[in-house]
């Protein structure tokens, strides 16, 4: 781990362009954005922990456009069956027109293939989830660009590495990345009545791709970053609501690859959706995942939890007392119930709040007619009660947003200091799951920079 002010010369002048380019909106600037020209140097380089960010969340437009204009739309399902209504997605005809086909232009390059041009600005929209307010549909975005890169270990690979990449121009020090590797296997589909509908694979892919290989490529590609970059990445596995016949082999393999590091395993989630926590309407999402969380409790696993994002402040308590949970993802709606605060105090659990998530999923209920208040976020309600949280970018590709965007959002917008901002660091150090002394290592990290940073500052 190191501290960005002793980078080499050339990482430091690779960073200075990319915080160029953060000015001049690669990060989609639709509102204007008006940076704080004082606050901006605190902010970039304030060493940062991320602990809840969706590699398949994460995945860069430009390298999925230029693998479908090379390879053509063969990759994409003709539809999918989106498991929360059960109507179809016409997944292929949603890019084909968000695409030109370049006949005459792929023949002329000696190509058998058609090759497909995709304009930036209809592949971009049709990939991230902006101003909807809803959970479902920013899912329906992973329908559109996961199955460009299912099963497709060399993509994967590639992917994981501009993953690190990314984390490392931000100066997130530490990672812990999450995904479902069965998601991103062949026939992952999210509804088990999808499979691979229409879907030829004739991109170069490798087929019958596994769960395990996922993992695999996906390792090999954030090995090479974290040591290229010299940042440190753990990953998460995922269960997926809509598939309770994957909890036991997610499991299995989080067991596995617990101590295979470096980017080892640290622990298992369940994402897609609250569905699961409901007994009642939904039994058979329900009890296959409590049995695979209490494997995975005599197994002694780590466990962070999606709850109360957009489901009931009560989900919290059941992913804590039914799946062991030690860390909760978002938790928004756990400020509708004071006691049920008090308890999270008492129980010291950490929340990883996403600011920008919670606008987009509709996690955060503002009032639409005031418009959003940043101050009354809660998040910002949870810490005057003595939560412990953390910020994150969560899906920062389908939100058009970024690690440190949150940290401009939490100082400028929810008016929080400087302090605060370095102590939201502490704490999502303190919620790694990783061993105390790489915890002191990040600590010290921290400690150096702001001493550095205080005498750059005097």
């Amino acid at each position: 781990i190191q501290c960005p002010n002793s980078m080499t010369k050339k990482q430091q002048e690779e960073q200075k362009e990319t915080v160029n380019d953060d000015q001049k909106c690669r990060v989609v600037n639709k509102h204007g954005w008006k940076y704080d020209e004082e606050l901006e140097p605190y902010i970039r380089s304030l060493p940062k922990v991320e602990l809840h960010v969706h590699f398949d969340g994460s995945l860069e437009h430009s390298i999925l456009q230029s693998h479908l204009s090379t390879n053509g739309l063969t990759c994409l399902p003709e539809h999918t069956i989106l498991p929360w209504d059960q109507s179809k997605f016409p997944v292929r005809s949603l890019v084909e027109e968000a695409s030109s086909i370049t006949t005459t232009e792929s023949k002329a390059a000696g190509d058998t293939n058609d090759a497909i041009r995709i304009t930036k600005p209809s592949l971009h929209s049709l990939c991230t989830c902006r101003g909807k307010r809803s959970l479902t549909e920013m899912l329906k975005c992973f329908e559109i660009f996961v199955p460009i890169v299912r099963g497709n270990l060399n993509l994967l690979e590639a992917l994981a590495y501009d993953f690190c990449k990314r984390q490392w121009e931000q100066n997130v020090i530490y990672t812990e990345v999450r995904y479902s590797p069965h998601y991103l296997a062949d026939d992952g589909a999210m509804n088990n009545a999808s499979s691979s509908s229409s879907s030829s694979k004739a991109n170069g892919t490798t087929t019958n791709t596994g769960a395990n290989a996922v993992v695999d490529a996906i390792t090999r590609g954030l090995r090479k970053g974290q040591d290229e970059y010299n940042i440190t990445i753990n990953q998460i596995l995922c269960c997926i609501t809509w598939r309770p016949d994957w909890a036991d082999d997610v499991v299995q393999i989080a067991h596995e690859r617990r101590n295979d590091g470096p980017c080892a395993v640290v622990g298992i989630d369940i994402a897609a959706g609250e569905e699961h926590f409901d007994k009642k309407q939904f039994p058979h999402l329900h009890e296959p995942h409590v049995s695979a969380f209490q494997r995975a409790k005599e197994l002694n696993l780590n466990v962070t939890m999606h709850a109360a994002e957009v489901g009931s402040a009560g989900n919290v308590l059941d992913a804590m007392d039914k799946y062991n949970a030690t860390r909760i993802g978002h938790g928004y709606r756990v400020v509708e119930d004071w006691k049920l605060m008090q308890e999270m105090k008492r129980r010291n659990v950490h929340f990883e709040s996403c600011p920008t998530s919670s606008v987009e999923t509709g996690g955060w209920q503002y009032d639409e007619d005031k418009g959003k208040m940043w101050e009354e976020h809660p998040s910002v309600i949870m810490m005057k009660n003595g939560l412990k949280v953390g910020l994150n970018s969560d899906d920062p590709a389908v939100f058009d947003t970024s690690l440190t965007f949150q940290f401009r959002i939490a100082a400028t917008k929810m008016k929080l200091g400087r302090e605060q901002l370095f102590d939201l660091v502490i704490d999502s150090i303190d919620a790694a799951f990783i061993g105390e002394e790489e915890k002191v290592n990040l600590r010290e990290v921290m400690r150096d920079w702001e001493k550095e940073y205080l005498c750059e500052a005097a």
